[in-house]
């Protein structure tokens, strides 16, 4: 019964690792084939990946007890703040993007 149960680890195991590989080589097949469709998507993707440096860098790396506790260094400390303000920022920009287009319709 134990071989049966390895086997079918086995073939779930290569599903997911084929998945994930189609995950990563369909869309970059996309891109290099057909590349004026995929400006707008890795230009969104240049943004996002700005705004989370950005997040990042402007944020704090300060310890205290709750830091000290959790044994948390300062590099992690400055990557969770990084990762909150830049929830933050994203969810800004839905909230104005959404008051923009409600507002916007009532001009049109």
């Amino acid at each position: 019964m134990d071989s049966i149960i390895n086997i079918g680890l086995f073939v779930t195991y290569a599903l997911i690792t084929i998945a994930l590989a189609s995950m990563v080589i369909f869309p970059l097949y996309q891109i290099v084939t057909n590349f004026q469709r995929a400006k707008g998507s890795l230009l969104s993707a240049l943004v996002l990946i700005a705004i989370i440096v950005v997040a990042v860098a402007l944020s704090p790396a300060e310890q205290g007890l709750l830091y000290e506790k959790y044994d948390i260094s300062p590099f992690q400390a400055k990557l969770i703040g990084g990762g909150l303000l830049a929830t933050y920022l994203l969810f800004a920009g839905i909230f104005l993007a959404a008051i923009y287009t409600e507002v916007s319709k009532w001009f049109k």
